[in-house]
């Protein structure tokens, strides 16, 4: 008879109403993944072997499988710790030593600050060091930390700086003056005649000024006046420029000078001088005609390839003169006690490949508050705008392309804002190992001159006011000072079989030897996917389908229980029969 027949449709019929109303009732349940009754024919085995004609002894359920499709997104608001998979993978949780997985990203911050759930499980993942990296590999109950963050001084700047080639130096040649040996290099004289009858003598005198390597300027007198005007003082002014190869070139009024060769010039015009009664004026005498101008003294060249280079003296620095810098950059920078500071670096460019650096901090001298002298170093660079040494100064020490900014005493006014007002010290120090400013990315090309990035530690106090997650799981505190720091990362676990993971209370699983060890990592690495905070992933049920399910349920119930009826009346009437 198919008493049983039916009976097993009945109770397959019943499961596949149990799973549909489990995951109706869940629809709303975080993190829920939705299941389905999967059923498979009976049929008898018998000793003489199969028959074709066997009709089948039932159904039985075969599974019940699970729907690890990820289900929708609940957004929240105010929950900082809500946070939702994107992606495979599972929350690892940690309850009194036993682990469960789930995808429920409820969590909130217990009593001591662990994020836990609903359930008071742990949230699992990886601590970080002092300094915010991440220690991976090491399992750990998830904790925030959210003491207030501690002043730091300013210890380290890093900084990717150009100084512009290009820049003209401040150091200026003295303006020329004959009664100052200082003001040229050399001078050569000799009497010269006037036509006039009888001829009277002059003095003339050529001096020269090496302004560069190549480059001179000569500058010619007749009687301490120019040669062309009798009543003027200032020099006849004339450029000279010898190439490698020992040329001559001329630029100035070519029409009063005239080159005769590389080693001698011509005066083409003069107009003799007289002094009448302390003033000179045009002598009625006439011109001889040109006159030469040897560059050769006592037989060697004047224009000497080893003389120096006329000194350039370069202004002295104040800060409030924009004319005895070349640039200056202001920066922030800490003391112990986290208040803040300006620390200005004046760049002064004082040769082809030489700079100094003045700093102030506050406009004082870093190392003596009452002053305003600055501290101040020197670089040199190659040809190819490379940084080739650092010189340091009093206080500044160089080391491997480093300036280290040593005693910094951190100042106040004492005065309010009193201009001109005392200043002090304000009862904070500095990084007790120095400010060491990074030059290794210091260059001079000719781009212009500023800072590309800076780099520089310290702050001021924080108080934390903020807590965020980031797509690798990495719970990060925020503070009132602006700054962040890494208090955890989450861990996530995948499994070679999610099919074999067993379903427990609070929508968790918990591995089986069916689904496979645990693999934990980062979000995001390898097949992980990444998290999302502020919303939770939603049930995957589609309310729709389930009722579906529900329908066909019934419907087989019903036709199961019609066949069991059908089989008690062919019994009664087997029986009235007998």
């Amino acid at each position: 008879m198919s008493f049983n027949t039916a009976v097993s449709g009945l109770h397959a019929a019943h499961k596949r109403m149990e799973v549909a109303g489990n995951n109706i009732a869940n629809v709303h349940t975080s993190g829920f993944k939705s299941s389905r009754a999967e059923f498979s024919a009976v049929y008898s085995s018998s000793m003489l072997g199969g028959s074709r004609t066997a009709s089948g002894d039932g159904v039985q359920v075969a599974n019940v499988s699970q729907n690890f499709a990820p289900g929708g997104v609940i957004t929240s608001e105010g929950r900082a710790l809500d946070m939702r998979i994107q992606g495979s993978g599972f929350f690892v949780m940690s309850d009194a030593g036993s682990t469960s997985y789930g995808r429920s990203g409820a969590f909130i911050k217990d009593a001591q600050n662990f994020v836990v759930d609903a359930h008071g499980s742990r949230l699992q993942g990886y601590g970080v060091t002092d300094a915010g990296e991440v220690i991976s590999g090491v399992r750990t109950d998830l904790k925030i930390d959210a003491a207030d963050m501690s002043p730091k001084a300013t210890g380290k700047m890093e900084q990717t700086l150009n100084l512009n080639a290009a820049s003209a130096s401040l150091g200026a040649i003295p303006r020329f003056d004959p009664g100052d040996p200082t003001t040229y290099t050399r001078v050569t004289g000799r009497l010269i005649q006037d036509a006039g009858v009888p001829p009277t003598d002059h003095e003339l005198k050529q001096y020269f000024v090496k302004t560069e390597d190549d480059n001179w300027t000569s500058y010619i007198l007749v009687d301490g006046v120019n040669p062309l005007d009798p009543t003027s003082t200032a020099p006849l002014e004339i450029g000279l420029q010898v190439s490698a190869a020992g040329r001559l070139s001329l630029t100035g009024p070519t029409a009063a000078v005239k080159m005769i060769s590389d080693t001698e010039l011509s005066l083409q015009t003069w107009r003799p001088a007289v002094n009448v009664n302390g003033t000179w004026t045009a002598s009625p005498a006439p011109s001889p005609g040109p006159i030469s101008l040897p560059l050769l003294g006592g037989g060697l060249p004047v224009l000497d390839p080893a003389d120096p280079l006329m000194p350039r003296p370069v202004p002295t620095f104040n800060p409030a003169d924009i004319t005895t810098y070349t640039k200056a950059s202001t920066y922030g920078v800490f003391d112990s006690l986290g208040m803040r500071h300006e620390m200005t670096q004046y760049f002064v460019k004082d040769g082809s490949n030489s700079w100094k650096m003045h700093t102030l901090i506050d406009g004082r001298n870093p190392q003596d508050p009452t002053s305003t002298a600055p501290s101040t170093a020197s670089m040199l660079f190659d040809s190819g705008g490379s940084l080739q040494s650092l010189i340091g100064g009093q206080w500044l020490t160089a080391a491997n392309n480093t300036l280290t900014l040593e005693g910094w005493v951190p100042a106040k006014p004492l005065d309010g804002n009193k201009p001109g007002g005392r200043w002090g010290a304000n009862g904070a120090v500095g990084n007790a190992d120095g400010i060491v400013m990074d030059f290794n990315k210091l260059s001079q090309h000719n781009a212009a001159t500023g800072s590309s990035n800076i780099v520089i530690d310290g702050h001021t106090a924080g108080q934390a006011n903020q807590l965020t997650i980031d797509k690798s799981g990495m719970l990060m505190i925020g503070f009132s000072n602006g700054l962040h720091r890494n208090v955890g990362q989450v861990m996530l676990a995948s499994f070679a079989n999610n099919q074999g993971l067993q379903p427990v209370s609070d929508t968790r699983w918990v591995e089986t030897l069916a689904s496979g060890v645990a693999n934990y990592d980062m979000p995001g690495v390898g097949t992980l996917g990444s998290v999302i905070g502020h919303s939770l992933e939603g049930s995957n049920v589609t309310l729709t389908n389930e009722l579906v399910e529900l329908i066909q349920a019934q419907t087989a119930y019903q036709a199961n229980s019609k066949t069991l009826s059908t089989e008690a009346e062919l019994m009664q009437t087997l029986i009235r029969a007998t």
